[in-house]
């Protein structure tokens, strides 16, 4: 399997797609980093959803497009507000960002809400190459219409 490198994944204005990583693990959060850096993509961490919310607020009110992040990794199960509450209301709030969900436990309902909210569900654990791939295939989808 062949995953993009930094050349394939660069815009017309010569950028690398830009990803949000919200995990509270520290050790995960560094590793799934390290692995979107190799393969070519500016990753921007946090460890709350206190932290996200505040990154993509700075970021959809900026004025330029190539802050806005290509796309939003986060785990659900983090200290003070869930990854999955926060979406919530993001989406309430009208973001548009486009979202990935990871979590070690995937309930029925837990599947049933990101479907609601236009996310999808990775499990934990995951392989290195099936993050990989998940990612590169949200990050090349057309972009969500505002």
């Amino acid at each position: 399997m062949t995953y993009p490198n930094s050349t394939d994944l660069a815009t017309e204005a010569g950028s690398r797609p830009r990803v949000l990583l919200v995990e509270d693990n520290t050790a995960l959060r560094m590793l799934m980093a390290d692995v979107l850096d190799l393969d070519g993509y500016q990753v921007t961490q946090a460890a709350n959803a206190d932290e996200m919310r505040s990154a993509i607020a700075w970021a959809e009110t900026s004025r330029s497009k190539r802050d806005a992040f290509d796309l939003v990794v986060t785990d659900i199960r983090m200290p003070g507000q869930s990854g999955l509450e926060a979406l919530s209301q993001l989406r309430h709030s009208g973001s548009q960002s486009r979202f990935l969900v990871v979590t070690a436990f995937p309930e029925d309902a837990t599947t049933l809400r990101t479907s609601e909210l236009g996310a999808p569900l990775l499990a934990k654990p995951f392989s290195l190459a099936e993050f990989r791939q998940v990612v590169a295939t949200l990050v090349a989808a057309p972009a969500v219409s505002q």
